[in-house]
């Protein structure tokens, strides 16, 4: 049995199971990846396979010990982190004093951090000793966006694979055979729009559809306030806490495709609203855009890293600053 595994995922799931990695005493598997693609998913699967007591070729039982263990979230030789926020020094040094001293009821040992970003040099150093000197047959896997962050030295003792997007033509397929609301509800345009706009994840360009659509098409259709010398309605258009990043997102695709349309690429984003990219070409210059785009990624990259501070100052100031780009 393999247990909801994506149809991108299974080759590179027979892959690693079928492989030789497996017989070494202690390492790093690092899984890498450029959008979401369902990867906790795939390595949920992975040390379910590594875990049965009755696996067959890429097969596990899911009726084992184990396997029920794993299912109830009580394994005592598995830990997750499935957060960054999750992870400190500390938490990372409780492996050493509880899920290490726990029954010994399987072969491995497995330690699992979803989406790592690598960013702390004590928890690195800290995961490299388990890896060299831990006794017992321990499996520390890693999934991250970008594996190019990590230090050579984890790198070197992991075995690396890499997960790439499916292409446009296989996701529209998958998602008009597996999802009937969607296949009715919406064009093809349009779910090729919402797949290019979520970065080519099946995943999220279904959730998209599904859940976001009719936000997206108010937010777009609304999108020349931005023209507007009255900053009140910069704030009323992008201000949800919840959705923020999502507007901010669809801006930036807007901004790209008016790039692409000055530049006479045919290519679009959106090609679901080619009239209003049209409309918004004669209104911004090229300089403008690139100006409003530095101000898109300082504030992405400070709303996500300074996340004990208050976000609406990083908010209010990306605001201002689009507002003054645009109308003076």
């Amino acid at each position: 049995m393999v247990i909801n595994l994506y149809p991108w995922l299974k080759d590179l799931y027979k892959k690693i199971i079928l492989s030789n990695i497996f017989k070494r005493k202690n390492f790093g598997l690092i899984i890498n990846y450029n959008t979401d693609l369902g990867v906790d998913n795939l390595v949920f699967n992975i040390i379910k396979w590594l875990f049965c007591n009755y696996k067959f070729n890429f097969k596990f039982c899911n009726k084992c010990l184990n396997c029920n263990l794993l299912n109830n979230n009580s394994h005592p030789n598995y830990f997750c982190f499935k957060n960054n926020k999750d992870i400190s020094l500390d938490s990372v040094k409780n492996i050493n004093n509880i899920f290490f001293n726990n029954l010994y009821i399987s072969k491995y040992k497995i330690i699992y951090f979803s989406n790592f970003n690598f960013n702390n040099k004590f928890i690195n150093n800290f995961l490299l000793k388990i890896i060299e000197d831990c006794f017992y047959n321990v499996i520390i896997i890693f999934s991250c966006l970008n594996y190019i962050k990590i230090p050579n030295t984890i790198l070197s003792r992991c075995y690396k694979y890499i997960i790439y997007s499916p292409n446009e033509n296989y996701i529209l397929n998958w998602i008009l055979n597996n999802n009937k609301y969607i296949k009715i509800n919406f064009s093809n345009l349009k779910i090729l729009s919402s797949i290019r706009i979520s970065n080519f994840s099946p995943i999220l360009s279904v959730f998209l559809l599904e859940n976001l659509w009719l936000l997206r098409k108010f937010f777009i259709n609304n999108i020349n306030i931005i023209f507007n010398k009255d900053i009140n309605k910069y704030i009323n258009l992008f201000n949800n806490n919840y959705l923020l990043e999502y507007y901010i997102n669809w801006f930036l695709y807007i901004l790209l495709d008016i790039l692409k349309f000055k530049n006479i690429n045919n290519v679009y984003y959106n090609i679901d609203c080619i009239n209003i990219i049209k409309k918004l070409s004669n209104l911004l210059s090229i300089n403008k855009i690139f100006l409003i785009i530095d101000e898109i990624f300082i504030f992405l990259n400070d709303f996500k890293n300074y996340l004990n501070l208050n976000r609406n100052i990083f908010y209010y100031k990306f605001i201002y600053n689009i507002f003054y780009i645009i109308n003076f």
